[in-house]
């Protein structure tokens, strides 16, 4: 096997391409890692989350950690880290808040908001991910929120057999 280090270009294309990764945050000297639904646009990984415990430790510790690979290739596989800063995107006045569904909100105000948007609703069901909990009904209640991962530093490898 032959692992090498990727070019940030080479990084940067596998976060186009690549739609979950692991996110990684800590509180209290506690490691938490989720898998997330995310775009990639402008330096930063955007997505879309209810409120929980995910939310909870960005908010009080904003470094994170995000793991993106593609292991489909029977020949090899890639791996990106990325290493950020959490920031949520404020609600625009014109966001539609009612619990019939994010398919149904207005395009926010704010420019953030907007690109977060633009970027994941190219993507069908995009919004499913962080808005469903287990167990939990098929609707998204009025505290939603969309955050990005504003990128710090980023790195990858890969391996070929």
């Amino acid at each position: 096997m032959n692992v090498k280090e990727m070019t940030r270009q080479d990084c940067v294309a596998l976060l186009n391409t690549q739609r979950i990764g692991r996110l990684a945050c800590v509180r209290d000297l506690k490691p938490y890692v989720v898998p997330i639904h995310f775009a990639f646009g402008d330096n930063a990984i955007f997505s879309f989350s209810l409120p929980g415990r995910k939310v909870e430790w960005m908010q009080a510790n904003p470094n994170v950690c995000l793991q993106v690979d593609d292991v489909g290739d029977p020949h090899g596989w890639r791996s990106v880290v990325v290493d950020g800063v959490f920031e949520e995107l404020p609600k625009g006045p014109d966001l539609d808040d009612s619990a019939a569904g994010v398919e149904r909100m207005s395009a926010p105000i704010d420019v953030e908001r907007k690109f977060a948007w633009s970027l994941l609703a190219k993507h069908a069901n995009w919004w499913e991910p962080g808005a469903l909990k287990p167990g939990a009904a098929s609707t998204v209640s009025g505290s939603h929120l969309f955050y990005q991962i504003r990128i710090e530093a980023i790195s990858g490898r890969q391996a070929s057999w």
